[in-house]
């Protein structure tokens, strides 16, 4: 069975469009986000000079963990939420920026078109299959799990195949997450956690994009 008792189909149609508005809104702000990478570096760079992409990323994970512990208040979860897209948008536009120097702007337009079909794709597996995708749960974290081990040890090995290769196995660990995501929300009884399903498959499309951007780079090497 498809749906959950405990709501009613106009209620699961109503949550799934609050999700997607959820994350078409996630990528409105990560774009801005993205824009404001050259500007943010100009700003920020002369003030943490060498601790400058360290304190990125802790802001890119400390808004991540407000997004999550919040994304069912409102309206905390709305700033939360859109205050990582940006943050998350600013990262993306510092992965773009060091691409089109690479290799050009070629390399950007391929990966968001490959993460757009990737995602389209999945969603439309997921909604037309029906499928309960719950079982792809273990492989997710099995591969997620390699690819942290992978990248901690390439901080200290410093091989460019050891880095593509985690950058597949990211890209494929996530797209089984947004099957798994969408199979989720479409078979569960949540009807008051948009946000938060939002943020899980903004994040694996993320986790996508950056890593495809490493493999179309890696290639032009």
């Amino acid at each position: 069975m498809i749906y959950s008792s405990s709501a009613t189909i106009q209620d699961r149609v109503s949550f799934i469009r609050s999700v997607y508005a959820w994350l078409m809104g996630g990528f409105l702000v990560a774009g801005v986000g993205a824009m404001s990478a050259p500007f943010a570096a100009a700003i920020l760079f002369p003030v943490l000079g060498r601790f400058f992409v360290l304190a990125l990323i802790l802001v890119f994970y400390g808004t991540f963990f407000w997004a999550n512990s919040v994304s069912r208040r409102r309206p905390q979860n709305r700033f939360a939420f859109a205050a990582f897209t940006f943050v998350a948008g600013i990262l993306a536009g510092f992965a773009s920026m060091a691409a089109i120097r690479q290799g050009g702007f070629g390399i950007v337009v391929a990966a968001l078109g490959m993460t757009a079909a990737d995602f389209l794709v999945l969603s439309l597996v997921a909604f037309v299959s029906k499928r309960d995708f719950g079982f792809l749960g273990g492989f997710i974290t099995t591969g997620l799990v390699i690819a942290l081990v992978g990248s901690l040890i390439g901080i200290f090995l410093h091989v460019e195949v050891l880095h593509l290769l985690i950058s597949a196995v990211i890209v494929i660990a996530c797209s089984a997450k947004i099957l798994y995501d969408t199979s989720l929300m479409l078979r569960s009884g949540e009807t008051e956690d948009a946000a938060g399903f939002a943020l899980s498959l903004f994040v694996s499309l993320l986790n996508i994009f950056l890593s495809i951007l490493r493999l179309l780079g890696g290639r032009r090497d």
